[in-house]
């Protein structure tokens, strides 16, 4: 009975540790640091690299803003568009001090959000994506779910306090993660200063001047802290963002973004003090370069093909892997396995550069490992285009209905003549007989 319920438990601990939604190769006991709830993971491949309760719950507080301001720029197609204040807005925490009346683009107020982390900004912004924030809280959830971060609940677009606006740290690097392959995001997360100087045009009307600092002390700071046994300055020209949050509830919560030896990790801190989210967002950076590091199984440029393609005016299809596949080693170990590619075209023409054209499938062995999409690097236009243009298509049908009606109205009024003319004359030969 006893090896049974040891079994029974060894079973037990087996399910739970492969249900657990976080897979990593560190645990707490590796590194030192004060935050209750940290990841930090690799962003090319996803795969975290430590995590101290990252799978619980926690505010996000004003990090909230990376996920409005991604979503921004995916269904804003024109970041140059003109918004008007159209009315006073009174909005609690850190904000631009927008007033009724004044105009700025999109983009403009994407560097406020982000750069001076500005609560009435997160407001304008979500409006004009959604109408209400109502409906752009829905999209946020929505969004969320769709890249995996489901312990995530927003009811707002700037994190102020909200009992049911919450998060994990694993789901907001995975949200940090997603934002960052936007270059936009990654050039405004990046900037250290933003200068919005008075003046009054027919697209940006400023009454006031203002100038903003990043928040991100990693960016900015000449402030030192004790890291390692040693003062050292905050500011780390490795890391290039990408959002700070504070609530009394949420404490200093901080996602950062960090470049070395040609690897990108992804860091998310939270429920810490003071300064001590620098040094505990540092920590878990420097304990992800030193160690490990990725390797590049396949290489895009090794892949960028060529096909001849009959019946087109550009003859052939350019394509090449979306992006390079790595994987992520512990320093000291080399990839294992016997790594092989497949490529498989499917496309219609048309085809216009950036669709997607089929996909490359990597192989370990003969385990399926990773299937990236094929994207085109040029257009494609067949020579019996036209057969597939829309309004050809709609007009030519338009045209056959009208020459169908008329020959059908023609051949009616055939028919009628041909009737009144029997009937004259079945009269006539009536009235002859009399």
């Amino acid at each position: 009975m006893k090896k049974f319920l040891s079994l029974v438990i060894v079973f037990l601990l087996s399910i739970t540790t492969f249900l657990s939604p976080i897979s990593s190769f560190a645990d707490s006991k590796d590194v030192s640091i004060s935050s209750p709830n940290s990841v930090v993971l690799d962003y090319e491949t996803g795969k975290v690299l430590y995590e101290k309760d990252g799978d619980k719950k926690v505010y996000p507080a004003s990090t909230t803003k990376i996920w409005t301001a991604y979503l921004v720029v995916k269904n804003v197609k024109n970041l140059n568009t003109p918004i008007e204040i159209d009315k006073h807005l009174f909005v609690d925490g850190s904000s631009m001090y927008l007033e009724k009346g004044e105009i700025f683009t999109v983009k403009q107020l994407l560097q406020g959000l982000l750069i001076h982390s500005s609560n009435d900004a997160a407001e304008v912004l979500a409006e004009y994506v959604s109408g209400n924030k109502a409906d752009f809280a829905k999209l946020m959830n929505k969004e969320a779910k769709s890249i995996g971060a489901n312990n995530t609940h927003f009811n707002n677009p700037h994190g102020l306090p909200d009992k049911d606006h919450y998060t994990t740290a694993y789901d907001m690097a995975l949200i940090a993660r997603e934002a960052m392959s936007n270059e936009i995001i990654r050039e405004i997360v990046s900037t250290k200063s933003i200068t919005f100087e008075k003046s009054d045009t027919d697209n940006y009307r400023c009454f006031t001047n203002r100038v903003f600092f990043n928040t991100n002390k990693f960016l900015t700071s000449t402030e030192k802290i004790k890291y390692k046994n040693k003062l050292i300055d905050i500011k780390y020209d490795i890391v290039d963002g990408i959002k700070t949050g504070y609530t009394d509830d949420a404490g200093r919560c901080l996602l950062s973004s960090a470049v070395k030896n040609d690897m990108r990790v992804i860091c998310a801190v939270f429920k810490d003090h003071g300064t001590d989210v620098y040094v505990d967002s540092r920590t878990l950076i420097d304990y992800a370069f030193d160690t490990y590091y990725t390797k590049t199984i396949i290489n895009k440029d090794d892949y960028t093909k060529t096909k001849r393609v009959l019946f087109t005016k550009e003859k052939e299809l350019l394509y090449t892997p979306a992006f390079n596949y790595k994987v992520v080693l512990e320093k000291g170990n080399s990839a294992s396995g016997n790594y092989t590619a497949k490529s498989k075209l499917d496309y219609n023409l048309p085809i216009k550069k950036g669709d997607k054209v089929g996909t490359l499938e990597i192989y370990n062995g003969k385990t399926l490992e990773k299937t990236i999409d094929l994207v085109a690097q040029n257009d494609l236009n067949s020579f019996f285009g036209f057969l597939t243009n829309k309004n050809i298509i709609k007009y030519s049908i338009r045209l056959v209905l009208a020459l169908v009606t008329l020959f059908i109205l023609f051949l009616a009024s055939k028919i009628r003549k041909k009737k009144n003319i029997k009937k004259r004359k079945s009269i006539n030969s009536n009235k002859r007989r009399r």
